[in-house]
């Protein structure tokens, strides 16, 4: 008897090990660590607890032994306040504060944040909801009084829903962005390998709106949000690059959005250098990496020139910035290939090309220090 339960103690303590964590942090904590909240560990944990006689350990198989020497993946928790330093540099840090204020007012249920004036506020309302926290914009929206937004340093929002049903819809946001996290990278991954595996979701998952884009010359169109495209798996430009950019946020990667003529990018740093990804052309043509980790002459060749780029904010004479440049072509090689692995314990980014016998034609890529 001691036996059989000394197993059915070791099996359920290696399911509690596979099963999935969700984090949270409380409502505008951002400087103490998440807590941890894995259900098959603590009801496992009770089990042992309770049982009190001793029991003799089976001898683990081969397979069970070469598990338990793998270390834990862990869990992406949910952020609710990401804020890159594209952001700090192109809006100020007057503003991102403001933006921070506004996100505690919001997971507290109040109405009213610390803000510095009216400038202040239109541009935190008009431009950080959908590229740092997309379910806002279901949730709030402008003060009543629009001309009078802030007074004395502090501003105020309406409620498009009420506080409690905008709590239920941010933890349903916050459980849909760490499933997608959890299931597309691990925590030990690099910040490329973050950007890789996110690249590959998104041509798996996501799908573009030719419909909304069609009708976008026809009528005014007021739907699309970056919230959409997370929750539909349908969107167009506007709402696709936001939606990676701010899952590299979530992810711990700086990224922003870079735009162009009539198009919409992600623009990210690694290693202390930028480089253009443009998740909405990688839709019609799955896979390809033609359009990861580009540089500013890259990005020129499929029709972008740097002279129009707009970082952030289309308004981007308001907001003075660093001149940014994406000049690494550490990885000019992928452009020609589709993905096929990553290989992470090797460095290794597997992908293919046809040839023009129309064979595939493979390259492992290095990315030692990456």
């Amino acid at each position: 008897m001691k036996k059989i339960l000394s197993i059915i103690i070791a099996v359920l303590t290696s399911i509690a090990m596979l099963s999935g964590c969700s984090r949270r942090r409380g409502a505008g904590d951002s400087t103490q660590p998440p807590e941890t909240f894995c259900p098959a560990t603590q009801e496992v944990a009770a089990e042992i607890t309770a049982e009190t006689t001793p029991a003799l350990t089976p001898e683990p198989t081969p397979e069970a032994a070469a598990e338990a020497t793998e270390e834990p993946l862990g869990c992406f928790a949910f952020q609710p306040k990401v804020c890159s330093v594209f952001m700090h540099e192109v809006f100020g840090e007057d503003m991102c504060e403001a933006w921070y204020n506004l996100v505690d007012a919001v997971m507290a249920g109040e109405n009213t944040f610390a803000c510095r004036d009216q400038h202040t506020y239109d541009w935190v309302m008009g431009q950080f909801p959908r590229l740092c926290f997309p379910v806002f914009v279901e949730l709030i929206d402008l003060a009543e009084d629009r001309e009078h937004s802030v007074i004395d340093g502090v501003a105020s929002f309406t409620w498009r829903v009420s506080p409690e049903e905008a709590a239920s819809r941010i933890e349903e946001f916050a459980e849909l962005i760490e499933e997608i996290l959890n299931e597309t990278m691990r925590t030990d991954y690099s910040d490329f390998e973050k950007a890789v595996a996110l690249y590959d979701y998104f041509s798996n998952t996501y799908e573009y709106d030719y419909e909304t884009y069609d009708k976008m010359f026809e009528t005014y169109v007021d739907y699309t949000t970056t919230y959409r495209l997370l929750t539909t798996g349908t969107g167009i430009c506007s709402e696709i690059a936001p939606a990676y950019s701010y899952l590299m946020m979530q992810a711990g990667v700086e990224a922003t959005t870079m735009m162009g003529p009539n198009h919409e990018w992600s623009y990210i740093r690694i290693n202390g250098h930028d480089y253009h990804i443009d998740p909405t052309y990688l839709l019609s043509n799955k896979g390809a990496l033609t359009y990861f980790m580009m540089t500013d002459d890259q990005r020129e060749y499929h029709g972008f020139s740097k002279d129009d780029f707009t970082i952030t904010s289309n308004y981007s004479d308001d907001n003075p910035h660093p001149d940014y440049a994406a000049d690494d072509d550490t990885f000019s090689k992928l452009w020609d290939y589709s993905f096929e692995e990553l290989i992470p314990n090797e460095n290794i980014l597997r992908c293919w090309k046809y040839t023009e016998g129309w064979e595939k034609e493979y390259l492992e890529f290095d990315y030692s220090g990456f």
